[in-house]
């Protein structure tokens, strides 16, 4: 049993199938789904979906909510969802802008200009909506398309980019800076999490891939790529649209509060507004990029009459528009058990009862492991499915007689909705780093040993310039490092105050010291299995094995263990424990 085939219920279910009948029977219909609690509004959201295939734009009172919303979207269908965000750290604050969330919204218009087999599922909210975007075409025509074979050349790409203000630079490490060196192109695009490497063979565009910023080493080939400029600040204009415009006309709007949303817009448009008068004339001249409110945002009555033109499904506790459209799912919020077990089982059995199936959704393994080791010493006769994937909050359905319930609220733990996942720092040397080097610092070559860096230098190599870096060896020999091999130079951290010793190329020193190194290592282990060979033979403390308090108590945790807590905790059960005929467990 798995998530999507508690969807399948809801897809034959009588209330879902009169909505969706209902989403097209007139044009622009508005529709209002009562009694939907916990992740019941998106557990039924995405059943129409995979009824209609329409495309989906939902909006939630606020960024959080939103990101819990699109949390559960994701569980359900395995894959990831765009998320339409602000441009600004604070609300309708334009001197303020985020970079990271400019890259969002650049990815989002991106994503809705290519088309796909079925409707594209985008989740925003008040302030982000509020926003105007560039015109569709517009985006279209400064948008670069490269592909595998292309014939574009270098010297066309360096003006594209310049003239796009993208800002040129040795290494790119973040959105809107590319790189030339000989014939790679380095571009980090505003619609990508990613840097892009493009290698050509005279005009023509060789390969391309995606790299990580901090190692250079590449992550996929990809056959085309579309470079996407800042839209934020280039082409913010007297001609921007709203993202309702931008949106194709067949979209279901998904609103969680009608009235919230207008009455945020009303009160940070006149925000904006004030702001902007407050402005010198020049703060403004300083900052072009900053424009008047009435073109970059907006208002609260344009926002409005663009409802009119979509259909549109109120899902929350507050009703807009006045419909004869009305849905009564009747769901009830997971009860509240406090970490009372015992409480839990009876509610399990009232629910069988009753032919109520019950589902525990977690992403953890180890909950249910112990969640079944609970049951097992309290009530064997209790009965739950679980089920691999997380919702944000559980209810029950007494219409399909189910009941989801999440094992973060059994057991009162902390819940957070999974940030989209960026690379992860390494040991080796980073482009800050490399930046922040100066001639005669001392770097380590994982190959090489102790040496100094002495700069960047281009070098020709097989007839293309590549950049390299130098390092200087004893005895003046010198070592180019390429680029993408980044990964093996290290800044150098001995311990000693005092100058480090080089290495001289084309010796074994390096090679002896390390190999000195890996027998000191094993020398030590050697030492520690032999002292914990000595541990075993002698007589310990018997301990019962984990009993259901054990299981009760690691399960209460209020946050969910990281891999590296949850491995250290098997690895001292492990290293102290064993088992003895009884079942109990030895521990010294």
């Amino acid at each position: 049993m798995n998530i999507r085939d508690l969807i399948n219920r809801y897809k034959t279910d009588d209330r879902v199938t009169e909505f969706t009948k209902a989403l097209n029977s007139t044009k622009n219909p508005k529709i209002q789904l009562k009694g939907l609690v916990g992740s019941a509004d998106a557990i039924v959201a995405l059943s129409s979906y995979f009824l209609l295939h329409k495309p989906l734009l939902f909006v939630l009172p606020d960024r959080e909510e939103a990101a819990y919303f699109q949390s559960d979207l994701e569980s359900v269908l395995d894959k990831q969802v765009l998320l339409f965000p602000s441009s600004y750290r604070k609300s309708f604050d334009f001197t303020q802008v985020d970079t990271a969330n400019v890259l969002a919204r650049a990815e989002v218009l991106n994503e809705l200009n290519h088309d796909s087999e079925y409707g594209k599922i985008v989740v925003s909210y008040p302030e982000a909506i509020a926003e105007k975007v560039i015109d569709r075409s517009a985006l279209e025509k400064n948008t670069l398309e490269i592909s595998l074979g292309a014939k574009l050349g270098i010297d066309f790409i360096n003006e594209f980019l310049i003239d796009y203000d993208f800002d040129r630079r040795d290494f790119v490490y973040e959105p809107g800076q590319f790189s030339i060196r000989g014939g790679i192109v380095d571009i980090f695009s505003f619609s990508s999490d990613l840097p892009y490497r493009i290698e050509f063979f005279g005009d023509e565009v060789e390969s391309i891939r995606s790299f990580e910023i901090e190692s250079q080493l590449s992550v996929t080939d990809v056959k085309s790529l579309t470079i996407v400029p800042n839209v934020q600040a280039k082409f913010l204009t007297e001609s921007n649209i709203s993202i309702l415009d931008y949106i194709d006309q067949d979209t279901q709007l998904w609103f969680k509060d009608v009235e919230f949303t207008l009455d945020i817009v009303k009160a940070g448009y006149k925000k904006a507004v004030e702001l902007w008068k407050a402005l010198s004339l020049d703060d403004k001249n300083k900052n072009p990029e900053w424009i008047d409110p009435k073109f970059a945002f907006s208002d609260e009555k344009l926002l409005g009459d663009h409802l009119h033109d979509f259909p549109l499904v109120e899902f929350g506790k507050q009703f807009f528009y006045k419909t004869d459209h009305r849905f009564e799912f009747e769901t009830k919020p997971q009860p509240s058990f406090n970490k009372d077990f015992n409480l839990l089982i009876h509610n399990l059995k009232e629910n069988e009862k009753e032919g109520i199936v019950n589902f525990i959704f977690t992403d953890s393994p180890k909950q249910i492991e112990r969640l079944y080791a609970i049951l097992e010493d309290i009530d064997k006769t209790a009965k739950f499915t679980p089920i691999n994937s997380m919702l944000r909050e559980g209810f029950v359905d007494p219409k399909i007689q189910t009941a989801f319930y999440t094992d973060h609220q059994i057991f009162d733990r902390y819940y957070k909705y999974k940030l989209k996942k960026g690379y992860q720092k390494s040991q080796a040397i980073t482009l800050k780093d490399l930046r922040e080097l100066k001639s005669g610092d001392y770097v380590t070559h994982i190959d090489h040993g102790i040496g100094k860096y002495a700069g960047l230098e281009k070098v020709e190599v097989n007839g293309k310039t590549q950049e390299m870096i130098r390092l200087i060896y004893a005895d003046n020999d010198l070592l180019y490092v390429n680029i993408n091999s980044l990964n093996r130079i290290a800044k150098y951290s001995g311990k000693e105050s005092g100058v480090p010793k080089m290495n001289k190329l084309g010796t074994d020193a390096w090679d002896k010291l390390k190999k000195t190194t890996k027998k000191k290592v094993k020398d030590i282990a050697r030492d520690l299995i032999k002292l914990y060979a000595i541990r075993k033979t002698q007589a310990g403390t018997a301990f019962s094995p984990d009993g259901y308090l054990q299981a009760e108590l690691e399960a209460s945790f209020i946050y969910e263990d990281t891999p590296d807590q949850l491995k250290a905790t098997q690895d001292s059960k492990k290293r102290y424990g064993i088992a003895t005929s009884d079942g109990s467990i030895g521990l010294w």
